[in-house]
């Protein structure tokens, strides 16, 4: 069995080949070509345990488990192992918190290359912690991107993580960040929303990653006057399987990512709509990662060998 750590798959996984693998893996889910099982959860007083098991064909089969507990830092801790898909054998188990936040932030990342308006030229990141650092360095696959706003609770860790890119400012208002902004990423864990849709432009896309139920980060009136894309159906099931933002809503009111991919319905539709990808994390954007990471590391000799 192969044992990866956080350093090591931090050098293993590139972006760009990340966003490839993220593509086919939202077609092959739409097709209905996985198996993934509604995700489940275990209860603790001060957080949850959240398993997230996915089989793909032609892949190996993967669960994670993830730790979600907000009074930590970080607040979401994770492991994946890597499972043989036919004979059942544990092959890998690595870190999962590096890829958890790295395909999250690809999947947003994704979203805005495919629905946000061509023209766009400026990214609002609202939230500092380990989302926002993950589309900041996701975001240099984009082209025309000339101005990176960063807005966080703490003004310190927007500094901080503005440092880190030549072309990024933080500001201590969010407001400030979304008004000047052509695409919006949300990257926090806030109960409640974290703008407003009159702060937006016409036209503007976000991407929301943030999982805080029974609340979240999006506001309703901007939920239910956009174009809303998902990375599965099922986003729209009560919480922890579902999204608490998109509650009450009908299924089809939403977009699969994949959907659009395989050119069955489609994207943005004109300049001025408000297009939003709202993200829930699905065990395939792991599985695929996982298998990118182990095939990576088995080709360069990287990780540790150990018998069970």
């Amino acid at each position: 069995m192969l044992l990866l750590t956080h350093k090591e798959i931090e050098n293993l996984l590139d972006p760009s080949e990340l966003l490839a693998a993220l593509e086919e893996g939202f077609k092959t889910l739409s097709a209905g070509q996985l198996n993934v099982p509604p995700r489940n959860q275990a209860i603790a007083p001060k957080g949850l345990l959240v398993g997230m098991p996915a089989y793909m064909p032609n892949k190996l089969m993967s669960v994670k488990l993830v730790t979600i507990f907000h009074e930590n830092i970080p607040a979401h801790q994770a492991t994946i192992t890597l499972f043989d898909s036919n004979k059942g054998t544990p092959i890998a188990f690595m870190d999962g918190e590096y890829i958890t936040a790295m395909r999250t932030a690809a999947g947003a990342i994704l979203s805005i290359k495919h629905l946000a308006r061509k023209d766009s030229k400026s990214i609002a990141i609202i939230g500092a912690g380990v989302l926002g650092d993950a589309h900041l360095q996701i975001i240099g696959t984009l082209s025309g991107i000339e101005k990176v706003w960063i807005a966080s609770k703490d003004i310190s860790k927007a500094q901080a993580l503005a440092a880190r890119a030549s072309n990024a400012l933080a500001v201590d208002s969010v407001r400030e960040a979304v008004s000047n902004a052509d695409i919006v990423c949300l990257c926090t864990s806030s109960l409640e929303p974290v703008i407003k849709a009159e702060w937006l432009k016409k036209g503007t896309h976000v991407s929301s990653v943030g999982y805080r139920p029974p609340g979240g980060e999006l506001p309703r009136d901007l939920v239910e006057t956009s174009h809303i894309f998902v990375e599965s159906k099922v986003a729209f099931q009560a919480p922890p399987v579902g999204s608490a933002e998109l509650q009450g809503l009908n299924p089809e009111f939403g977009t699969e990512m994949g959907e659009y991919l395989l050119g069955q319905k489609p994207g943005r539709r004109d300049e001025n709509e408000t297009t939003i990808y709202k993200s829930m994390g699905h065990a395939m954007e792991d599985l695929v990662t996982a298998n990118l990471v182990y095939q990576k590391a088995i080709a360069q000799g990287i990780g540790t060998t150990f018998e069970l």
